[in-house]
């Protein structure tokens, strides 16, 4: 809340259900590894349900979104139970249709991540969700952790945005530092998901693709100044150009003297920064084969009045 951040976001596993009994006996040798089997190393980790409201109520209490991954259908449940404003289905879980099925009944918004699917995957998903809750957003993501900057193919957000025109479409990274997270922003990502960490280096293979609080900050920051960035697509003159159109911005001059009465050709004009302001040099073709009403000298700008019965086009 502090770095700016809109959500907090966990990770709620019911174990029995996530897992077989012959995955939670599998044995975890790993450095990583907080039991002997990968089962007790997981219970070790899971909060439990009282934790959760607990976590929810303090979110609530400073002002953040809570929720959470729902890891398998009963964590679903439990999540919906606690009443969070949105689940997250985590990349495990984008390809398992009944899974989806379930979730998007519940009536909540969805925000889907794709790491390890194909597009073809992704059609699927939309063609099951959309029906039944159209309130969904797609999240472009590499489950790697941590994600080296080739694998994460942030062009996907635009081919996202091409096949699912109607639905939001997001980023969840899992790459060290911000810049790839401002990049997808840029493009259009208008949900950005991010591990945070208070440590890099504490046990646990997510902690080293995490965030820390500085990072997590600067990011939201940088993300907030892109947002502004982004703008508007009509390209004009603004009025914070002003000044330095009027101090730069050139016209057309006379190269030459010009006779009164004479027709203009290309090479009695120039262009330079003139004083007083003339015709802007885009001007500069179409006064060609005009009369001019006076005199004008060497280097003179060339002004409305100079120029006989002149009509200067619009601009678009």
């Amino acid at each position: 809340q502090e770095c700016g951040a809109d959500c907090a976001k966990f990770q709620k596993s019911e174990l029995e259900y996530k897992f077989n009994k012959k995955a939670l006996e599998r044995p975890y040798t790993s450095q990583h590894s907080w039991g002997k089997t990968y089962g007790e190393h997981k219970r070790h980790l899971e909060f439990s349900h009282d934790q959760y409201r607990e976590l929810k109520k303090y979110a609530e209490e400073i002002g953040i979104f809570f929720t959470a991954s729902g890891m398998d259908e009963m964590a679903v449940e439990f999540l919906h139970e606690l009443d969070v404003p949105f689940f997250k289905v985590g990349s495990g879980d984008t390809n398992n249709f009944p899974y989806l099925e379930k979730t998007a009944k519940k009536g909540r918004p969805m925000v889907i991540s794709s790491g390890m699917q194909s597009m073809n995957t992704m059609h699927q998903v939309y063609q099951i969700v959309k029906p039944i809750n159209p309130n969904f957003c797609f999240l472009q993501c590499t489950s790697a952790y941590p994600l080296q900057p080739e694998d994460v193919n942030l062009r996907v957000i635009s081919a996202y945005q091409s096949a699912f025109p109607d639905i939001p479409i997001g980023y969840s990274g899992h790459e060290t530092g911000i810049a790839i997270s401002v990049a997808a922003v840029a493009m259009g990502a208008k949900v950005v998901e991010r591990h945070v960490t208070l440590n890099k280096t504490w046990k646990g293979s997510d902690h080293q693709a995490s965030l820390e609080p500085n990072e997590l900050e600067e990011l939201v920051k940088a993300i907030r100044t892109v947002e502004k960035a982004m703008g508007s697509p009509v390209k004009q003159l603004l009025p914070c150009e002003m000044a330095c159109n009027e101090k730069l911005g050139k016209s057309v001059v006379a190269k030459v003297t010009i006779p009164e009465g004479a027709v203009l050709t290309l090479d009695m004009l120039t262009v330079k920064v003139g004083e007083p302001k003339g015709f802007p040099p885009e001007a500069i073709f179409d006064l060609v084969g005009q009369k001019v009403k006076k005199r004008i000298e060497e280097d003179e700008t060339i002004t409305e009045h100079a120029v006989e019965n002149h009509v200067r086009k619009a601009k678009c």
